[in-house]
């Protein structure tokens, strides 16, 4: 059953004093912003509260959501515009409490699809168009600074301690975080128009030419991470953010040792890419993960650039094997034959389900479908191998019979 958005904001008060909140009007009304209103009108459009500014390219963000939030998308998420993918994420927005949508205009889409401003019409979820020249974190800004004027104004009259602001700024910077995910998933999806077209205004100039990839995963020193970020945050040519886990930096050839310096200091086990182009980062990302692999389990710890021999261990002594080859052809056979016959795509949702390691919101984020699609195909995948695909041996053996096969 739908849950109101009354229920949702009712339920969240429960517990307590309700923070700082805003009317939506006072954000759509800033005339710097440019912000317009397009679907979802009603009598109480203007006055529903807000209390967040969140931005996010999920096809299912209802996880990291609070009532009373405004999200912002760019509507990359979206494959094909389904109106049932269209209908269930409205749905799921409307459940998490969430006061309204704004979608960015020239990003995915140069018009707001007819289809998502209608269901917003008939689904009571108020919806709002962000220019092309108005950055997202230019919107979370401008609610923080409009919401920490109205907790100044109501401790002003209630005569209470003073409220702390820190967690509205690390509400900021977690936008902030997510932004720079999701251009670096862009990129790293050759979707490079994309990534600078959400990042222009937002973030510095992306890297472009000759560049490498640095990742690493937990540094040993807790301060490292503050004193990297200084380093990566607010330099042009340089992204940085967090991929699987990791943390990802994208840099041009020019910033690459003072980089590797800093992982040295600091002994940070990281790997280090070869130099190439934007049009091969899912390679040097690749080759920056082998080469972490082996750094973490170096005698000195730091920085280990990739060379190509790295990948010459198991799997290249099988590739030189027919039989194992002709082995791993059969095992996929009835992958293949199902894909061939119903033009589907089982085999690479498979392989994409197991480079996350079984995680199937991170997998499904990658192949631009939703999570229960992706269980599906996986069930269907299992059912055609007949095998159980909990079994680690058989995941295993079919990954390696998908690079084998490749």
């Amino acid at each position: 059953m739908q849950q109101s958005f009354a229920s949702v904001s009712k339920s969240a008060d429960a517990g307590g004093t309700s923070p700082a909140v805003i009317e939506l009007d006072s954000l759509l009304r800033d005339y710097l912003l440019g912000l317009v209103l397009i679907g979802g009108i009603g009598r109480d459009t203007g006055t529903r509260p807000v209390q967040w500014v969140h931005s996010s390219d999920l096809l299912d963000p209802a996880p990291f959501l609070t009532p009373r939030t405004v999200l912002l998308t760019t509507g990359a998420q979206f494959g094909d515009d389904d109106p049932e993918v269209l209908e269930a994420y409205v749905q799921r927005l409307i459940h998490a409490g969430a006061t309204a949508l704004g979608v960015g205009a020239g990003l995915r889409w140069e018009r707001i699809p007819p289809a998502l401003i209608e269901l917003c019409d008939r689904l009571h979820l108020p919806l709002f168009r962000v220019p092309y020249d108005t950055p997202f974190l230019a919107v979370v800004r401008t609610a923080a600074r409009l919401i920490d004027a109205r907790a100044a104004a109501d401790w002003g009259r209630e005569q209470h301690p003073p409220p702390s602001f820190s967690g509205r700024r690390e509400r900021l910077l977690a936008a902030e975080r997510s932004l720079r995910e999701a251009v670096l998933q862009l990129m790293v999806d050759g979707r490079l128009d994309l990534a600078e077209r959400v990042a222009a205004k937002a973030l510095p100039q992306l890297p472009r030419g000759s560049l490498s990839v640095l990742t690493f995963s937990e540094p040993p020193d807790e301060r490292f991470p503050t004193d990297f970020a200084a380093l990566v945050t607010e330099q042009p040519g340089v992204l940085s953010a967090t991929l699987d886990g990791a943390t990802v930096v994208i840099a041009e050839a020019g910033e690459v040792a003072r980089l590797r310096r800093a992982l040295t200091r600091a002994g940070v086990p990281a790997g280090v890419s070869e130099r190439a182009t934007a049009a091969d980062l899912p390679e040097l990302l690749e080759q920056a993960r082998r080469a972490s692999e082996l750094a973490r389990g170096a005698r000195d710890p730091g920085p280990l650039d990739y060379r190509p021999e790295m990948h010459a261990g198991v799997l290249q002594l099988l590739r030189d094997s027919p039989e194992a080859v002709r082995r791993a052809q059969g095992l996929l056979a009835p992958l293949r034959r199902h894909d061939e016959r119903h033009e589907d795509r089982l085999e690479h949702s498979l392989a994409v389900w197991l480079r996350h390691h079984g995680q199937t919101s991170p997998a499904a984020a990658e192949l631009g479908v939703h999570r229960h699609t992706l269980r599906s195909r996986v069930q269907a995948a299992e059912s055609l191998l007949q095998r159980d695909l909990d079994d680690p041996d058989l995941r295993a053996e079919l990954w390696a019979a998908l690079r084998l096969a490749e």
